[in-house]
């Protein structure tokens, strides 16, 4: 976690997560006050962080995809996919983006008080959602490109693991 002082307040909640992205070196930019949006190079995959504030509900909303495109002809088991994948979740959820098909994390994260201890939490929870997605990468890419069965895919990802290779 990056070391941002205690007491530090903010008006917008997306300035100080902007902070804390830059001093995780990754590359950050700013459509509007209300949209900041980051590339996370993963194990696998280059990912994309969108993530948006609303300020009228105090929510900020995470989104994180990566560059695994579903094709139409392969969204059944990818959503067979999806449901067995988001029983195992604790937080957030995966699903397909209706505009290009795309496998994406979300979450969102209510902010009662604007105080960097919520935005340490939402720090959390985007290095919760990179973990998921690192995690089941190679479900989705069992099922679309090498023809595996969801749950075999699924199965596959879960399994605890000793030691390294």
């Amino acid at each position: 976690m990056t070391e941002l002082s205690n007491n530090y307040n903010f008006n917008n909640p997306l300035d100080a997560l902007e902070n804390i992205i830059y001093s995780k070196q990754w590359p950050c930019s700013r459509a509007n006050d209300y949209e900041l949006i980051s590339e996370i190079k993963g194990r696998q995959c280059l990912f994309r962080l969108y993530v948006v504030w609303s300020e009228s509900i105090n929510a900020i909303s995470l989104t994180i995809t990566s560059d695994i495109r579903v094709p139409e002809t392969l969204k059944e088991p990818i959503y067979e996919l999806l449901a067995l994948i988001n029983e195992n979740l604790w937080m957030g959820h995966f699903d397909i983006t209706s505009r290009n098909g795309i496998p994406a994390y979300r979450n969102t994260y209510l902010i009662k008080e604007k105080n960097i201890e919520n935005i340490k939490i939402i720090e959390d929870l985007i290095d919760i959602g990179i973990n998921d997605f690192e995690k089941f990468y190679p479900s989705f890419q069992m099922v679309l490109w090498e023809n595996f069965n969801p749950s075999s895919a699924a199965a596959t990802c879960l399994m605890e693991t000793l030691g390294q290779a």
